[in-house]
């Protein structure tokens, strides 16, 4: 398709499937490109580096046992989260590389609303105007930090007393926002890169690259929310 550029470097392709035996033959034939721990072509596909480790931790997150997957996908993703920690563990003994915390605000697509779009862009109308029919602005805050998955400023207004079932008018709640997004990358979009590794192994672009960090992104983003819900 015009306009579309795959990624064809062979070491990207072996960690964006969680292929470990591959990652580690190609590290210990040393026939690799040292940038693909820095950036897979910052001009070509976010705009920010998003080094290979990146990539591994976010499949770590989207793909954790404890979520039960239903049999016998389930089986599959213990297969690649595996991996996926084991490659992480093998880029830390062999390039030493440490993996932080992934910058989900700055990379296009794992976000909701841009980091640089105004409190009224992201609102969908003056915050004054909400304020004014009764919403509480820290709410308003808060749905705003996970719209650009602030994950800092989000855990700061739920210690404060932010509602994290918080529901925007025309929005779901806020967890039912993350969760459904979780869902439909784990039914329709990223997850359907380790379903059928084949189908896509020659069609890989930002945008698939971006739907495991959009996941990634989301997973995170629910634990936080879920973890300020009221103890019954």
């Amino acid at each position: 398709m015009a306009g579309r550029k795959f990624i064809t470097d062979p070491f990207v392709l072996a960690v964006i499937f969680n292929e470990y035996d591959a990652v580690k033959n190609i590290l210990d034939s040393g026939n690799y490109n040292e940038d693909v721990f820095l950036d897979i072509s910052m001009k070509n596909y976010f705009g920010l580096p998003i080094p290979v480790q990146y990539i591994s931790r976010c499949w770590e997150i989207c793909l954790n046992p404890e979520q039960q997957f239903r049999e016998p996908f389930n089986q599959t993703v213990i297969k690649h989260y595996e991996n996926a920690k084991k490659i992480l563990d093998l880029l830390k003994k062999q390039k030493g590389v440490e993996v932080g915390e992934i910058p989900f605000s700055k990379i296009y697509g794992a976000t909701w609303a841009w980091e640089d779009d105004t409190d009224e862009e992201v609102l969908d109308g003056k915050k004054s105007d909400f304020i004014a029919h009764g919403i509480r602005e820290i709410n308003l805050d808060l749905f705003i930090a996970v719209q650009k998955m602030e994950f800092d400023k989000a855990k700061s207004l739920l210690e404060k007393g932010a509602n994290p079932m918080y529901e925007h008018p025309g929005y779901d709640d806020l967890l039912a926002i993350c969760g459904c997004e979780c869902t439909y990358q784990v039914t329709c979009q990223a997850g359907e890169l380790i379903k059928s590794p084949g189908w896509f192994r020659n069609s890989i672009n930002k945008d698939e690259i971006a739907n495991i960090f959009r996941w990634a992104a989301n997973e995170k983003m629910y634990e936080l929310l879920e973890s300020y819900l009221p103890q019954k």
